[in-house]
């Protein structure tokens, strides 16, 4: 059941309290930096999409004419297709559930990933960070904890043959939980390359890991 709307440009983005990560606060200045970056893209995809904030942000601002989104939890698939049988961009939008993104062909080239992924690789360095337990809420530690990062390798693995040879991941990321170091050899064992990353103005923990093909 639709409990909330987040409106922006017009578009109507449909959510509810247990799957809403934080993006409707993140995803405007997501957008301000992919306006700044980038531009109008082709195809984007929006990895660990939650409701969809950043990517329904980036089409209502005319900022990629296609969007895909992936999510493993099944109320925020809800909450996607809620908006987009809603939304006058039906036929620009693909939704795909599951808990890596192995089922999606490489057909579908995207030219910009976006995302706001699990920040910590494990529940202890997640409670040190937040002050409580997350092991204690499942729902909270399902959004927080990529246990040893497996699913950001398994993003990095398939969006390398997902990913346009000039296209670029921009994902956001969190520096009580990681560094750009810490991802580097992940990424660069699968054929990708850091090209640099970005500080948040807004928000003190949050920066911007920028990857790209070789």
């Amino acid at each position: 059941m639709i409990e909330y709307i987040w409106r922006i440009n017009g578009f109507d983005v449909y959510y509810t309290n247990e799957t809403n990560g934080g993006g409707d606060y993140f995803a405007l200045e997501y957008i301000d930096i992919i306006r700044d970056w980038y531009g109008c893209v082709d195809h984007a995809f929006e990895w660990c999409s939650g409701p969809g904030f950043i990517g329904y942000g980036l089409l209502a601002s005319d900022l990629c004419k296609n969007i895909s989104f992936n999510d493993m939890y099944p109320p925020a698939i809800e909450m996607l297709e809620q908006t987009k049988s809603r939304s006058k961009y039906k036929n620009n939008i693909t939704i795909h559930e599951g808990n890596n993104i192995n089922n999606i062909t490489s057909e579908n080239k995207f030219n910009l990933a976006v995302g706001n992924p699990p920040h910590w690789k494990d529940n202890e360095s997640a409670s040190q960070s937040l002050g409580f337990n997350v092991s204690e809420h499942k729902h909270i530690q399902e959004i927080l904890v990529d246990q040893n990062w497996e699913a950001h390798k398994s993003f990095y693995k398939n969006m390398k043959k997902l990913l346009h040879l000039d296209g670029s991941i921009v994902l956001q990321e969190n520096i009580q939980g990681s560094s750009p170091e810490e991802f580097e050899e992940m990424i660069t064992d699968v054929g990708l390359k850091i090209t640099g990353y970005a500080n948040s103005v807004t928000y003190d923990n949050i920066y911007y890991l920028i990857v790209e093909h070789l």
